[in-house]
């Protein structure tokens, strides 16, 4: 029989009074069910509708397990349920809060594995019930078992050489797994494993796991958190696979010489990766900007996107503390950026200091006003042709004009005239102009050091390649927890570099 609309409608309304209900319920399956389902269901009611669903057919079954999952059934109910040949209905039995111990015990050794597995995940589950589980046939069974929120952990440990691989990636996930899981044959397992461990527990390992053949395995150690250790980083920097040299290629820690071995890398990413290592060296950003050109020529370039990529790597190269003058002049040169903007290049410590004159010249011609600001840029564009770069990068600090000061950003620009610009007490507020001298290589220490014991510009600190390291250690012992971490991990690349190459 069809179910009306109107019924349905009327079983589900809260409103709806007990003779109506009593009476949809008697018309079928379809207003049975929704009766059923209702909260606060009258036990008497309950009784009714479970007598006439346990005396019908297959297309009572539904009806079956919507009482079999009202909290209000009673245990004796339940566990006459537990034994219903119709599977979904045992299911719901098997999730009850109420269902007594003995049913669920009946339950654990149910021949349905949906039973099982849905037994498994209830929300209390008794554990000699639970011990029964862990030597279940079926892998869903067990998975369900070791991914409850109060899995026991000598269970955890047993289900650690579980032949179903799923279950040893949580067991390993829960840490549970001792070492086995280090040398488990699914690489799922591995990875889990390397993922779970910090630094420090992996450092015994991390020869052997560099040479695992499996690759995402390779890349885990190879990234910062997992891998510290030199020599296994210059190993990984001469995988087969891209994807783990780019990962040494973007970790701090990656010797020099294997870096700029990486800078002339055929691919992209592990190019890509270099230009983003904020603790390159110079020579290492000097052969990227050579590959750059390689790669811009005509005759190599393949496609448009290959075009784009190396613009980006271009932009990379602009952007990075530690890319030699040069390098920068060779770049700018090259013409590789399309949209190169002579007024961010103001703030780049790098910029041999010919072309940051001339830029902020060029830049600035259009925003001059005033007769102060006529008379300085006059000046300057004057001593320009006559005078050392230094000197008129000197008088630039100085000048009224806004973008000839952000010459205090360049490492050529003499430390006296940042020394200076920092004490007149006129730049006091003058916080971009501060943040440049706090990235400038060529700030004197005092200054540098006051700041960072004050807390003050350590984020444009952190981008000077030259900050000393009494600059540093200052930082690294500061309560500005993601500061501190960063000055740390700076000064253990430099230790690291310090005993057997040029410190960065």
């Amino acid at each position: 029989m069809d179910t009306d609309v109107d019924d349905v409608t009327e079983a589900w309304r809260p409103t709806t009074p007990l003779s109506r209900l009593r009476e949809l319920a008697a018309l079928g399956p379809g207003p049975a069910r929704i009766v059923a389902s209702r909260i606060g269901l009258p036990a008497g009611l309950a009784q009714e509708v479970a007598v006439r669903a346990l005396a019908g057919g297959p297309d009572w079954f539904g009806v079956l397990c919507a009482l079999a999952a009202q909290p209000a059934t009673p245990a004796e109910r339940l566990a006459e349920l537990a034994a219903h040949p119709e599977e979904s209905v045992r299911r719901v039995v098997a999730v009850h809060r109420a269902t007594p111990k003995a049913a669920i015990r009946t339950l654990a050794r149910d021949g349905s594995t949906a039973v099982r597995r849905a037994l498994a995940g209830r929300e209390k589950l008794p554990r000699k019930v639970a011990g029964a589980l862990v030597t279940d046939a079926s892998g869903e069974v067990r998975l369900a078992l070791v991914r409850r929120v109060d899995a026991r952990p000598e269970h955890l440990r047993a289900l650690a050489a579980d032949p179903d691989a799923r279950v040893r990636r949580v067991v390993a996930a829960l840490g549970h797994a001792g070492d086995a899981d280090l040398t488990d044959p699914d690489p799922g397992v591995r990875r889990t494993a390397v993922h779970k461990r910090s630094a420090p527990e992996l450092i015994a390992l991390l020869d052997a796991l560099a040479q695992d053949p499996d690759t995402r395995i390779r890349e885990l150690v190879a990234q910062q958190y997992r891998n510290h250790t030199p020599a296994v980083l210059a190993r990984l920097a001469s995988d087969a696979e891209p994807c783990v040299r780019a990962a040494a290629a973007a970790n701090p820690f990656t010797p020099v010489r294997q870096l700029t071995e990486l800078a002339a890398d055929p691919d992209l990413t592990v190019l890509a990766a270099v230009s983003e290592n904020m603790t390159a060296p110079p020579e290492t950003l000097a052969r990227l900007v050579d590959t750059m050109s390689r790669l811009s020529d005509d005759g190599e370039r393949t496609a448009f996107d290959r075009e784009e990529d190396v613009q980006r790597l271009a932009y990379a190269a602009l952007e990075h503390p530690a890319t030699p003058p040069e390098s920068l002049r060779a770049l700018h040169a090259a013409n590789l950026w399309p949209y190169f903007h002579p007024g961010n290049a103001m703030d780049q410590p790098n910029w041999p200091p010919d072309l940051l004159i001339e830029f902020g010249l060029t830049y600035s011609a259009s925003t001059v006003s005033g007769a102060a600001e006529r008379a300085s840029f006059a000046a300057i564009d004057e001593a320009r042709h006559t005078e050392p770069p230094e000197d008129v990068l000197a008088a630039m600090v100085h000048s009224p004009v806004y973008y000839l000061r952000r010459a205090v950003a360049n490492r050529h620009t003499p430390p006296q005239a940042l020394a200076a610009f920092v004490r007149d007490g006129a730049h006091a507020d003058d916080t971009s102009h501060l943040d440049d001298i706090a990235k400038n290589p060529a700030t004197p220490v005092e200054i540098l050091l006051a700041w960072a014991e004050a807390g003050q510009y350590h984020y444009e600190m952190l981008k000077n390649p030259s900050l000393p390291e009494p600059v540093l250690a200052a930082i690294g012992a500061s309560t500005d927890t993601s500061y501190a971490g960063q000055a740390r991990w700076m000064l253990e690349v430099r230790a690291l570099r310090a005993g057997t190459e040029t410190p960065c």
